[in-house]
């Protein structure tokens, strides 16, 4: 079939006409993002606004792109940083980090289609980078592409610095496809790699649930309560430039919290002094610090932040709580209890305050005082097991054997590396009270648990009162 000169003419406007459309979409595509900096808050403007004025000024530079597409990647600008890291891309096809860093915020926007064309892109550029051949497993999972995703995960299990979290994704994959003991085994493969793997020791639980085994269900859900969103870390260092460049007083004190909660105290004291030099009224910050310092022992400076923020007229119930703990841990007794009566007059609903404050009580023999601030704890906050324990103990003490078996009875679960000793208080509650055979279960229980938890002093300190009752 041949076309006349009119159809051809027609043809190539077509032609043309989509041309064009295409290369204008590209353009878009690859265009530096158009920021309003005035909508930005203070310190991210500071941020951003020199970095968007040298990419606007060099915007064929990749360097320059790619530094803005980073600070506003840190200041979670999502649909700016995207556009900024498609066009230091472009300009700069054979560096790995600008697919890389595109494809993490568009993990973070659930986008995982892009997140796939993305980590492939960057893959041909480093084959070796774990915390990128690990995204793409599971973004290929979140895809659907399932056959994929557990070849690439097979392959970072056999390697030591990635094996924890590809076996939890090869877990994930196992329980979609119905293979109950096949997940089981990867999630406690996962677990025993790194014990504090939060995700792992849920999913672990869910799957001990779907099979009726409730008390490892629930032995694994007080894990997962324990570790929370713990995850194993995985080398990254082109991601962690990232969190280095968001520099304000807020994300350096959150950053302090993640740093204690990780135990790694003595960063967790420079990031919130940090903070501080950025915002010295934050006095968060300020209560931060006097646990921390209290913690390793520092009383100076923890008397120093406490003693600044006093001065500074701010109130804050948690900062006289964590000065109570620190002048606890001195045996400052009358100090901390005064201490934990400020927190009460701030909030009046503090548990822990009221649990602290109860715990001096019954030191200075204060016992209906003491007892009283225990019940106090339980009614501000009904999960306070500790204060639950403590009324359970005095109530033992006032020979309330059953009040004390009826509070006690509250704790045997979840299964933590307490319950071991609250289920030895219930089963002493249980033989005061003239009812030795259930006090025998409890206390042969309990010592189980205490064995299983390595708590040998414990399980043989139970074995001793078991001879003795039997």
């Amino acid at each position: 079939m041949y076309l006349d000169e009119v159809s051809l003419q027609r043809l190539w406007v077509i032609m043309l006409v989509a041309a064009t459309g295409a290369l204008a979409s590209d353009a878009q595509r690859r265009a530096l993002p158009d920021l309003s900096l005035d909508a930005f808050p203070p310190d991210a403007r500071r941020a951003i606004e020199p970095l968007y004025r040298e990419a606007t000024a060099n915007a064929d530079d990749a360097r320059s792109v790619g530094s803005l597409a980073m600070m506003l990647h840190a200041w979670e600008q999502w649909d700016a940083a995207a556009a900024a890291y498609a066009r230091a891309a472009h300009l700069a096809p054979q560096t790995f980090d600008w697919p890389y860093l595109a494809a993490v915020v568009a993990e973070r926007t659930k986008q995982y289609s892009a997140v796939v064309r993305l980590l492939e892109t960057a893959l041909k550029l480093r084959r070796d980078y774990v915390a990128a051949r690990i995204k793409l497993a599971e973004a290929l999972l979140e895809t659907g592409q399932r056959a994929e995703s557990v070849r690439l995960f097979e392959a970072l299990a056999r390697e030591p610095r990635s094996a924890a979290p590809a076996e939890y994704g090869l877990g994930r994959l196992a329980a979609e496809a119905g293979r109950t003991e096949a997940a089981l085994a990867h999630y406690r493969r996962a677990c025993r790699l790194f014990p504090e793997f939060g995700a792992a020791h849920y999913a672990l639980a869910m799957a001990y649930r779907d099979r009726g085994q409730h008390d490892e269900a629930r032995s694994e859900l007080a894990l997962h309560q324990k570790h929370g969103t713990r995850w194993p870390a995985v080398d990254d260092p082109v991601l962690a430039g990232i969190g280095a460049l968001k520099v304000d007083a807020r994300s350096e004190a959150q950053r302090g919290l993640e740093l204690a909660e990780a135990g790694r105290l003595e960063e967790a004291v420079q990031a919130h002094e940090a903070a501080l030099a950025a915002n010295p009224d934050l006095a968060q910050a300020r209560a931060n610090l006097i646990s921390l310092y209290g913690q390793l022992k520092d009383w100076q400076k923890a008397e120093a932040h406490y003693q600044a923020l006093v001065r500074s007229g701010r109130q804050s119930d948690e900062a006289h709580y964590n000065y109570g703990v620190m002048l606890g841990l001195q045996e400052r007794y009358a100090e901390a209890a005064d201490a934990y009566r400020h927190a009460l007059e701030l909030n009046p609903h503090y548990a822990l305050a009221h649990n602290n404050l109860g715990q001096i009580l019954e030191r200075d023999k204060r016992l209906d005082e003491a007892l009283g601030a225990y019940r106090r704890a339980i009614e501000e906050d009904p999960k306070f097991r500790l204060a639950r324990f403590n009324v359970g103990r005095m109530l033992i003490g006032r020979r309330q054997f059953d009040e004390a078996i009826v509070e006690l009875s509250k704790l045997t679960t979840p299964v933590d590396a307490e319950t071991p000793r609250y289920m030895f208080a219930l089963a002493t509650a249980y033989v005061h009270a003239a009812r030795r055979e259930e006090g025998i279960k409890w206390a042969t229980e309990a010592k189980r648990l205490a064995e299983a938890q390595g708590q040998t002093a414990l399980a043989a300190a139970i074995e001793r009162d078991l001879a003795g009752i039997r």
